[in-house]
């Protein structure tokens, strides 16, 4: 009889072992669930680093677009001599009446720097 008694062993081994089995499945489910969300994180980091690769190459091709914009305006102006004009200096030629053509001066004598042929 002694040895039936130490072979249910006492209220804390009993105790125990549904314990530890709840514990080893909530560890098995735990690292099950870790792995799952690893993955899915590696997937979300690729389109990340797809849609920054992709906004890079947009980037680089509007700054392409600026340069030669700017490089096409900077032989305009040094190259060409063409420069924005002064508001106060420009003078518009029209047709009027039927003539055909007219000149703009700004010399004097002429009558609103408009001179006639």
């Amino acid at each position: 009889m002694i040895m039936s008694r130490n072979y249910r062993g006492s209220a804390v081994a009993r105790m125990a072992a549904p314990f530890l089995g709840v514990l080893l499945f909530m560890g098995i489910f735990g690292m099950v669930w870790l792995r799952s969300e690893i993955i899915s994180t590696e997937y979300a980091i690729g389109r990340i680093e797809r849609s920054m690769e992709q906004a890079v190459k947009e980037r680089q091709e509007l700054e392409a677009r600026i340069s030669s914009a700017m490089s096409i305006r900077e032989v305009g102006q040094r190259g060409l001599g063409l420069n924005f004009p002064d508001r106060q200096k420009v003078f518009f030629v029209m047709r009027e009446d039927g003539r055909i053509g007219q000149t703009a001066s700004l010399k004097e004598g002429r009558a609103g720097g408009i001179a006639e042929r």
